[in-house]
């Protein structure tokens, strides 16, 4: 076998993001009485999106980050003054409520596991909130190593993250390969520090940062044939 162990992100990899942001976005909205178009909740997510980019270059931290995103939201789209960080507690309390699995997650682990490669999780993501919702998911047992970057202290694609999961995990980065759907956090953290990956593309979105991971997939079924075949049909 190829590789030994698979890295998983958690969110839009495992987790549907979507459905969970949108079940907080609207628990949160309505018990303060905020109303929520759909308008406003795609200025919400780029506007999120753009800042968890920023986050992933070091243009800010996770605590900034935190403080900023419904703060400045609600000022800019509301004329309210609120204080962020509370608001983002109250936001990440129902986000931790919401665990809808993508097409396929559970089957694809059922199988890895029995074939022989060590699961394991590397999330840019609070370790209280991932844990849960993957256990809430059912699939939490599924994961021997479970990192994420509140523990470490930094994010994906920073080294110093992957330097942080390897000192922890069984196998080091020649026998593994990372499995995840984001461009910039995922693949290109790989990429940077010199072991594969599979880059998970359901959202069939352009790979417009000249990456080069191992194969793209865009099914977890396609995945499964991987797997099966040792990782040697390569696209």
């Amino acid at each position: 076998m190829r590789f030994r162990q698979i890295i998983f992100d958690v969110d839009d990899t495992l987790i549907d993001f979507a459905d969970t942001e949108n079940f907080a976005l609207h628990r949160l909205f309505n018990a303060h009485h905020w109303p929520l178009t759909e308008d406003l909740q795609r200025r919400y997510h780029s506007y999120n999106q753009s800042l968890w980019r920023q986050l992933e270059t070091g243009a800010l931290t996770y605590d900034q980050l935190s403080e900023m995103v419904f703060h400045n939201f609600i000022k800019e789209n509301y004329h309210i003054n609120v204080d962020g960080l509370a608001i983002m507690d109250e936001y990440r309390s129902y986000f931790s409520q919401a665990y809808k699995l993508l097409p396929g997650v559970e089957d694809t682990l059922r199988f890895a596991k029995k074939s022989g490669y060590e699961l394991t999780i590397l999330s840019n993501g609070e370790a209280y909130m991932q844990r849960h919702r993957l256990e809430l998911a059912g699939i939490k047992n599924y994961f021997n190593l479970i990192i994420t970057s509140e523990e470490a202290g930094y994010s994906k694609p920073d080294a110093r993250i992957f330097d942080y999961f390897f000192d922890r995990a069984e196998y080091g980065p020649e026998e593994t390969v990372f499995f995840g759907d984001g461009l910039q956090s995922d693949i290109l953290g790989a990429e940077n520090y010199g072991f594969s990956s599979v880059w998970y593309n359901h959202r069939r979105r352009k790979n417009n940062m000249n990456l080069h991971p191992l194969c793209e997939v865009k099914t977890y079924p396609e995945f499964v044939k991987l797997l099966k075949n040792n990782f040697e049909r390569i696209n």
